[in-house]
């Protein structure tokens, strides 16, 4: 793992962090070690003491026996007791609740020193008492030196046990001042170390803020910073790469710049050349313009009798032919200059609040003529009453495209087309022109708004078009900051619905 590790102040730390983890689990095991020292040697005590008692209560036993108001069981009772007593404290083990360990061997000297006098108190009343009572010979022996005799051997036993109680005392006090003393010098090693690791730490993110700050600069756009990297670690080398990246962005703005300047001469030209776009667009259009305004009025005037007598049916149709495509060239010439109105953005929009009713009524009203000599029925569903917010002029030129169309691919006699207006949800109103004829497939309806997208793109098409009546309805209607789209859920011919936003509408 050190390997890995490429960074000294890493590998500083990391061992540092070992040292530490090593440094605590060994101070909790130590520590741990004298405080169990310590419980032990306080169990040590507490059974030492109990000597005093049980040796008095062998005492009393031994008084009571040679008075006569005891037996010799309970006399033997207080023997055992004390000489478990005096074992466990020896052996260690568990007694009175107490876990022991074995006596530590500096006491094993004072340990044998009341096992001895315990022994000679144990022999004299086994050897003066139990045995004579046990074989019915009678205590010759003055009761009152026997109880002087024992007197002196329990005083000489209880001293010792103080003496041990006292020494284990003072272990333990001292046991308490190592244990004291281990924690200031573990708790001093720990500061140390964590104050080392602090340090090490403080060297890592002095040049990380540096970093920070630098990085703040370049983000003001301040690119003259650099950060001074000492040594070879891994911090060092990221100073240097981003010094090495500050450089780069510096010299890519310069060459930015360069290119920015070119650009703008470029696009210097490009606007000239828009300009002469313009004026050409518009010069084109002025020219075209022109000539067919005479044309369009001669050929009128030569259907006229007066002007020209009778035509036969051959010449009425010529001028008819010559009449009709005029005014096809005169709605190309106004397609073409709306779009590219609509793509400059220059075509003009004057939005009012316009009765549903008047915009719907008024259009069919003006195309009744076309579907009357095709025999075709144009009517109305409108089923939402109020205004709308519009230019009028052009969203009836919306409306009378999708109805041309419509009257386009709809059959001859039996051809319905529908307009219908219904309220919908955000004060929207969405138009609807519907037909019964040859519809649209879905794989071409999203095709459908393009400029000069044919449906019918066979050589000889049965429809006349330029392809840019739909692409000149999506520029007004998106221009209105609304949507236009195909139905593509209706299956009995074509639908095609536009939205514009209502006001005061009564559904």
């Amino acid at each position: 793992m050190l390997r890995r590790i490429n960074s000294k102040i890493a590998l500083k730390i990391a061992i540092l962090v070992i040292i530490e983890i090593i440094l605590i689990i060994g101070s909790f095991g130590v520590l741990a070690f004298f405080e169990s020292l310590g419980s032990s040697l306080g169990n040590s005590i507490n059974i030492a003491g109990k000597n005093r008692y049980l040796t008095a209560n062998l005492l009393l036993q031994t008084e009571r026996y040679l008075d006569g108001s005891s037996d010799v069981s309970k006399l033997k009772g207080a023997i055992d007791s004390f000489q478990l007593n005096l074992i466990s404290l020896k052996d260690g083990g568990t007694i009175s609740g107490l876990e022991l360990r074995p006596l530590p061997s500096e006491f094993l000297n004072l340990w044998n020193t009341i096992d001895l006098k315990w022994n000679i108190y144990k022999t004299s009343i086994t050897d003066k008492i139990i045995i004579p009572s046990q074989e019915g010979k009678a205590i010759i022996i003055n009761q009152l030196g026997i109880k002087k005799e024992f007197d002196t051997i329990a005083s000489d036993i209880i001293r010792s046990s103080d003496t041990l109680v006292k020494q284990l005392g003072e272990k333990v006090d001292k046991n308490s001042q190592n244990l004291m003393l281990l924690q200031i010098i573990f708790g001093i090693l720990n500061i140390g170390i964590l104050v080392l690791i602090l340090f090490l730490i403080a060297r890592i993110l002095k040049p990380i803020f540096a970093l920070t700050q630098a990085t703040l600069e370049v983000k003001k756009g301040n690119l003259d910073v650099s950060i001074k990297g000492k040594g070879n670690d891994e911090l060092s080398v990221l100073s240097e790469s981003f010094n090495s990246m500050v450089g780069s962005i510096r010299n890519y703005i310069k060459k930015l710049n360069e290119l920015t300047k070119e650009l703008e001469i470029a696009n210097e030209g490009l606007k000239h050349k828009d300009q002469l776009k313009d004026e050409f667009v518009s010069m084109i259009s002025h020219e075209l313009k022109t000539p067919l305004v005479p044309i369009k009025g001669y050929a009128q005037m030569l259907l006229r009798p007066k002007f020209m007598g009778d035509l036969n049916e051959k010449q009425k149709k010529a001028i008819e032919s010559i009449a009709r495509n005029i005014g096809k060239l005169e709605a190309l010439v106004g397609d073409v200059l709306d779009v590219y109105k609509l793509d400059m953005g220059k075509l003009r929009f004057s939005k009012v609040h316009m009765c549903i009713d008047s915009l719907i009524n008024q259009t069919i009203l003006e195309l009744k003529p076309l579907t009357v000599n095709k025999q075709i029925s144009l009517k109305s569903d409108i089923r939402a009453s109020g205004t709308v917010f519009c230019d009028p002029d052009r969203i009836e030129q919306v409306l009378t495209n999708l109805i041309k169309n419509s009257i386009d691919f709809v059959n001859v006699k039996d051809g319905k087309i529908t307009v219908r207006v219904e309220k919908a949800e955000d004060s929207k109103v969405i138009f609807t022109v519907e037909d019964n004829g040859i519809g649209i497939k879905p794989e071409k309806a999203d095709k459908l708004f393009q400029k000069f997208y044919q449906i019918d793109t066979g050589a000889a098409r049965k429809h006349d078009g330029t392809g840019l009546g739909l692409a000149i309805c999506r520029g007004i209607i998106e221009a209105h900051g609304e949507k236009i789209w195909v139905d593509k859920t209706y299956s009995k011919g074509a639908a095609i619905k536009f939205s514009l936003l209502g006001r005061n509408l009564d559904a």
